[in-house]
């Protein structure tokens, strides 16, 4: 009885949330702009550094994969410009978004540095990383905080927000603990890359909850 009750409350929960938010669909990123984002992976220089060390095949950009929803209140949606699954190891956009080249650039260094997070940095790296922005807090920790409810969340986000919109001392960071080479980090600062420091761009509004992982 207590099984069946609890059953029929989280039916209920359920249809209540169905009704109320919105289904983001996620289709594999290069669904639509296959053209565009392998260009990226081969012309933009921190893109092709990254790219050619973690996923030279570029994997992580194949238009092969299903397809998923999640639920989220319409304010929510536009938001969410794109996931990465670690079960998949694929980069995913929403489906009902429209994106510029400058957005694209933005989705895929955001999920790529979730995919190397997650799949070749080794616990070491992540530590020192994590210790690296306690001696230089970041802008995007603050966001990160506000955005994602869980504290799991955080180190994760604080990387790849981190990298979409690094400083110089993250540039150097990133060599220093060997995610990229000391020639990489050389070429990187001198061409200024990335290009927008500080706080990431998400679009109208203030950053929310942009982007979520799936194991």
């Amino acid at each position: 009885m207590t099984r069946t009750l609890f059953s029929i409350i989280g039916t209920i929960l359920s249809l209540a949330l169905m009704l109320n938010g919105c289904a983001a669909v996620y289709v594999p990123v290069s669904w639509d702009y296959s053209t565009e984002v392998q260009k990226l992976s081969r012309s933009d220089m921190l893109l092709v550094i990254l790219y050619d060390r973690y996923d030279p095949d570029r994997q992580t950009l194949r238009g092969t994969g299903a397809s998923f929803q999640e639920v989220l209140m319409p304010v929510e949606v536009k938001h969410h410009l794109g996931a990465y699954r670690k079960d998949t190891q694929l980069i995913y956009r929403n489906l009902y978004n429209e994106y510029t080249t400058a957005r694209l650039r933005e989705l895929l260094v955001h999920e790529f540095a979730h995919h190397i997070w997650f799949t070749s940095m080794t616990p070491a790296q992540r530590e020192q990383w994590e210790e690296h922005l306690v001696r230089n807090p970041s802008p995007v920790q603050v966001m990160v905080r506000r955005a994602y409810g869980r504290s799991t969340d955080y180190a994760a986000e604080d990387f790849a927000f981190t990298v979409e919109s690094a400083r110089p001392v993250d540039i150097k960071e990133l060599a220093d603990i060997g995610v990229i080479t000391i020639k990489e980090r050389d070429t990187l600062l001198a061409m200024g890359i990335p290009h927008h420091v500080g706080s990431p761009q998400c679009g109208p509004g203030p950053c929310a909850s942009r982007e979520r992982q799936f194991n």
